[in-house]
């Protein structure tokens, strides 16, 4: 199902064809009615779900976060169980539970890229908390995208920088609350890769893996589940530290 030699060795994998296209697509359109939850504008701003309330109407959206339908029995009973077989091998002996639940859509935008690692790697609010130097060895989280139309770089498939799972970052340097470019811009710009992943598959990367939502220059806006598995012991880490 998932190639797990690159994921360990590139910390991103693409899997085996494992949905059904047509329920796949179908669920493209039932997401396509939800309404933004938080997300990124058009010019660059961040729009938390208090000022998305506020607004009460459009908003010229880069791309933005929607929650996703729990009543829907394709993702229950379909997408949910084959994305936990990876993490119980990915974590396995850690237990984890699958946070994050979102619905992603990627409006047409140019917006700079935001490289940035998944929880619990970095934290905003406290920036020199480092749980992977002291919790077990192992990788403490895995994000999970289900493309619901095909994924293209021209349509912005997700970027990352294959291998920087095994760097060790200063997470100050990944935490820009303006905004402000990162010293590992160039990087990314440099090395970054972007698959082509068809309706059917889905793409899982581990949360230490640099990465960015990436520009959709196409008309259509390109969606995608999202879902990140946490191992127990750092959602403890999370709850005694009031983080999350």
């Amino acid at each position: 199902m998932v190639n797990f030699f690159d994921l360990y060795e590139k910390g991103f994998a693409v899997s085996d064809k494992v949905f059904d296209r047509d329920s796949i697509l179908s669920l493209n359109e039932v997401s396509s009615q939800l309404p933004p939850f938080v997300g990124m504008l058009q010019n660059f701003d961040w729009t938390n779900n208090d000022k998305v309330n506020a607004a009460q109407g459009e908003l010229d959206w880069a791309y933005y976060w929607s929650k996703i339908p729990e009543d829907n029995s394709y993702i229950n009973n379909v997408i949910f169980p084959t994305l936990e077989k990876v993490c119980n091998k990915v974590l396995r002996g850690w237990g984890w539970q699958l946070t994050n639940r979102y619905i992603i859509s990627n409006c047409k935008h140019d917006c700079p890229v935001r490289i940035h690692l998944d929880a619990p790697y970095v934290w905003p609010q406290k920036p020199e908390l480092r749980m992977d130097d002291y919790l077990e060895k192992g990788p403490l989280s895995i994000t999970f995208m289900v493309p619901l139309i095909d994924f293209t770089p021209e349509n912005g498939s997700t970027g990352y920088v294959p291998g920087t799972h095994k760097y060790r970052y200063d997470p100050k340097d990944l935490l820009r609350p303006d905004s402000e470019p990162s010293p590992y811009d160039n990087f990314f710009k440099d090395n970054y890769m972007q698959e082509d992943v068809e309706c059917g598959r889905f793409m899982c990367f581990y949360g230490n893996t640099l990465h960015s939502v990436m520009p959709n220059k196409t008309d259509t806006i390109r969606r995608a589940i999202i879902l990140r598995a946490i191992r127990e012991d750092a959602l403890d880490e999370m709850e005694r530290l009031g983080l999350g």
